[in-house]
């Protein structure tokens, strides 16, 4: 009789164990990183030595080790949310370890949306195709009887030892089993339906097979000649993007020299203030700058790369990709000066954020027209910079940070605002009440107050899975201004 459990079902059901036992009623912690670890060694153990060697699956199963250690040391948001994504990419690579970031993550969320409904479909076929009721009742009454008899047996046992011995039935009167609720078995029963599709993987055929057949270089289409008379289509295509490429140059030309202008003599036109002029135009620019990248994935997706004579047509894309270089800059000094002025938030952190993702579109759209790459290459490699750049976002507790920034940096701290952040920020914020009185109301005084009770409350009633450093620390320097 084959076994009752298949690996990847033995698998499965550790991680539901360790996911039921780490996580329910509790908050973000130590739980995470041993969650993580967990999962990780389980996902090794089921995919094959060559699946392990590619250079995707250590990377992501190494970002879902170091995600849990930010967890740990800042129980963060972005940091569990990070951690997901990781191990979602992890079980995706480890079905097809070869495939693009944004590929192995639709296989994994169609895995965890799918796998399961498709499995019960598959089982109840093969209860048709074998014979029905009857050889189903049979061979679910074997597993029964497998799983059944060794616990009858040890519940009488248990009953017998209890009976031998007061010390015994002390020990077992001592076992808590107040966590098996409804409650409890639902969070459970979830957990099961979510980690199931990462352990029984499934891909998207078409979308997977078109990612690996595809390179990161273009290649040549032959096309039927036209005939004499007629302008050739690729000349009056290039003529266009000439046209298109030198009026988009000078237009942003002229933007950066006006913008550029009144930046450096501090003056602004009469009808515009600062605070919009630092701020507002920022996600304008943002947005002009991916468009950017767009119209040089157009103009350069096909055979104008083969032209013998496009140099021109490169040297204006190359000028158009550094002109938007330095509206990168400009918009990176607007947005510092309006930081340091008024203080970061995370709005201010977001700018910052889309600023290095499109600074590194630029580069790699660079790569593209200068050796002839196609956009599988530019969606591959931007989509890893995504991925790293959030990775690397979650390693800091950014409420601490943004709150000594605004304290201790900028010209002028919104204390409503630092007010509104999470509880990390608390040992500071009042730090700051009992210096600056005049910053702070009696009602938000009396606000941190309660906030700090409640927050000691709360952690010294926690579980040792919900423990992280961040809360630990917080925790200590409170109770040193008390």
């Amino acid at each position: 009789m084959k076994s009752f459990l298949k690996k990847n079902d033995l698998y499965l059901l550790a991680a539901v164990v360790a996911y039921s036992y780490l996580f329910y009623r509790q908050s973000p912690g130590v739980n995470f990183l041993l969650f993580t670890t967990v999962v990780t060694w389980l996902l090794y153990r089921q995919t094959n030595k060559h699946t392990r060697k590619q250079s995707s699956w250590y990377a992501t199963a190494g970002a879902s080790m170091l995600t849990g250690f930010s967890i740990l040391m800042s129980g963060s948001e972005l940091a569990v949310f990070m951690n997901v994504v990781s191990l979602v990419l992890l079980a995706g690579f480890s079905v097809s370890p070869k495939s693009s970031v944004f590929v192995a993550a639709a296989n994994a969320v169609y895995s965890l949306v799918y796998s399961l409904m498709d499995s019960c479909v598959q089982a109840a076929n093969n209860k048709e195709q074998t014979g029905g009721v009857a050889i189903l009742a049979g061979v679910q009454r074997q597993h029964l009887q497998m799983v059944g008899i060794p616990i009858a047996v040890s519940v009488v046992f248990l009953m017998i030892y209890a009976s031998a011995s007061s010390a015994f039935r002390y020990v077992l009167s001592q076992i808590q089993v107040d966590f098996v609720s409804w409650g409890w078995i639902g969070f459970t029963v979830l957990g099961f339906v979510l980690l199931f599709g990462l352990f029984h993987q499934k891909t998207i055929a078409f979308i997977t097979e078109k990612d690996l057949a595809t390179g990161n270089t273009l290649i040549r289409l032959r096309k039927r000649k036209l005939k004499p008379f007629k302008l050739p289509a690729l000349k009056y295509e290039y003529r266009t993007s000439v046209l298109l490429l030198v009026m988009l140059n000078l237009l942003l030309l002229f933007f950066i020299l006006s913008d550029a202008y009144y930046l450096t003599i501090g003056t602004l036109p009469p009808s515009v203030v600062w605070s919009d002029y630092l701020h507002q135009g920022v996600y304008g620019l943002i947005l002009s700058i991916m468009l950017a990248i767009g119209v040089l994935v157009c103009v350069f997706r096909g055979n104008l790369n083969f032209m013998t004579h496009n140099y021109r047509l490169k040297q204006l894309a190359y000028t158009w990709l550094a002109l938007n270089a330095i509206l990168v800059l400009l918009t990176l000094t607007k947005n510092s000066i309006y930081v340091f002025n008024y203080g970061l938030t995370y709005k201010r952190i977001g700018v910052y954020t889309y600023l290095t993702l499109t600074t590194i579109g630029l580069f790699f759209s660079f790569l593209k027209v200068a050796h002839l790459k196609n956009n599988w290459f530019l969606f591959r490699k931007n989509a890893w910079a995504l991925y790293t750049v959030l990775l690397l976002l979650a390693m800091f507790n950014w409420d601490r940070a943004i709150t000594h920034f605004n304290i201790h940096i900028a010209s002028n701290t919104d204390y409503h605002y630092l007010t509104r952040l999470s509880d990390v920020n608390l040992p500071e914020l009042i730090q700051a009440s009992r210096i600056e009185n005049d910053a702070f109301s009696e009602i938000q005084e009396q606000s941190l107050i309660s906030r700090q009770n409640w927050f000691l409350d709360e952690v010294s009633a926690r579980d040792w899975q919900s423990w992280n450093y961040s809360d630990w620390r917080v925790q200590e320097e409170l109770k040193k201004l008390e």
